[in-house]
């Protein structure tokens, strides 16, 4: 209890919050933190299964967090595929993807980059709830052994990336986490999505998990029209075939629809797109998000959103500088996915011109 009451006080000094009822100055403390993330970006690495261990584990990312520090992030978001790197036939993790993490945390530390870490592609379901949850902990736990001392300002750590089970389920085993992760670690600011991968929507009626100690962050992800974002993605099958969707919306630009099964949701989100892809529709539904959120007292933060490669580079953009705009304009943190794979934000060597002004807010 000590020590908690010390690390808050220590926030609290350091982001100059003023003398207030107790409650206030925690709600006003991670407010602050949370702000801090500022611009983010995932980097595409480590929840890469379908590559060799030994390949990833070796790949220096060093010069790529300089790339993205000097660009003017200020937050990178690690997804990591624990369950590629287990040891055989144990819940134990390999001592080496424990060093990468260490190694990453130390070169984002020198950068003065802050670093998420997301427990990427997890077997979670409505059928093994009990025993799933019970080795994401033990594994959690490993993970916040070895950086326990790590400062509670520049690492944070994301239970569960996308959950897809049943929402009352998934705000079950949220809240186990939660109280169990923090007899590991008191003081650590965990991070919780929604059901049905990170929804809004789900996130909202979800709500303020019961296990919320003040040390919560509530994050989305954020996709939307996601026929567009995800136009031509070989893991969306109904999609594979839609490319060369415009933003903002222009009728005559529009691709032709066809071989779309009558009931297949493809086919309602092609109707919704004229009145989705474009800045208003953005802006709209940011603020109701928002607004709904302060109403809960949920701190929200977005640890996803951007345009798949495939998408026409003055599409892309545009929609980039919009959304970027749009959440910066309701104070909420955005990390963009990703930095140079499937959905990067590179031209050359250099980011995007249209994310400049938001980099340098």
């Amino acid at each position: 209890m000590l020590r908690r009451t010390l690390v808050l006080t220590i926030y609290l000094f350091l982001f100059g919050v003023g003398l207030k009822p107790a409650q206030t100055q925690t709600t006003e403390a991670l407010r602050k933190i949370s702000q801090s993330l500022g611009q983010g970006v995932n980097i595409s690495l480590l929840e890469q299964h379908w590559q060799s261990q030994e390949q990833l584990l070796k790949t220096n990312i060093r010069p790529m967090l300089e790339s993205i520090a000097e660009a003017g992030f200020e937050t990178v978001r690690l997804p990591v595929a624990f369950d590629y790197f287990m040891r055989e036939g144990s819940v134990q993790l390999n001592e080496q993807i424990l060093q990468k993490l260490h190694e990453t945390y130390m070169n984002c530390r020198r950068l003065n980059l802050k670093l998420v870490i997301v427990y990427h592609y997890g077997k979670l379901n409505n059928q093994n709830r009990e025993t799933e949850t019970e080795r994401i902990i033990k594994i959690w736990k490993q993970v916040i052994n070895y950086m326990r001392e790590f400062s509670y300002e520049k690492l944070f750590l994301e239970l569960y990336n996308e959950p897809t089970t049943d929402m009352d389920i998934w705000k079950s085993t949220a809240t186990t986490l939660v109280r169990e992760l923090r007899k590991e670690d008191p003081d650590r600011i965990f991070i919780i999505g929604g059901a049905n991968y990170n929804g809004i929507n789900e996130l909202l009626t979800m709500g303020k998990l019961s296990s919320d100690d003040g040390k919560l962050l509530y994050t989305f992800h954020f996709y939307e029209p996601y026929v567009f974002t995800h136009q031509g993605a070989d893991w969306t099958k109904e999609k594979t075939y839609m490319t060369g969707l415009p933003y903002p919306f222009k009728k005559r630009k529009m691709p032709e629809l066809v071989g779309a099964a009558a009931d297949s949701e493809v086919i309602k989100e092609f109707e919704r797109f004229p009145r989705e892809s474009n800045y208003e529709y953005l802006f709209m539904r940011i603020k109701k998000i928002k607004a709904e959120a302060d109403k809960q007292n949920l701190p929200l933060i977005c640890t996803e959103t951007g345009v798949i490669n495939l998408a026409s580079a003055k599409a892309k953009s545009a929609y980039l500088r919009d959304i970027t705009g749009i959440m910066k304009g309701f104070d909420i943190p955005v990390m963009l996915w990703d930095y140079n794979d499937k959905f990067g934000i590179l031209k050359g060597e250099k980011v995007i011109k249209q994310l400049k002004n938001w980099l340098k807010d």
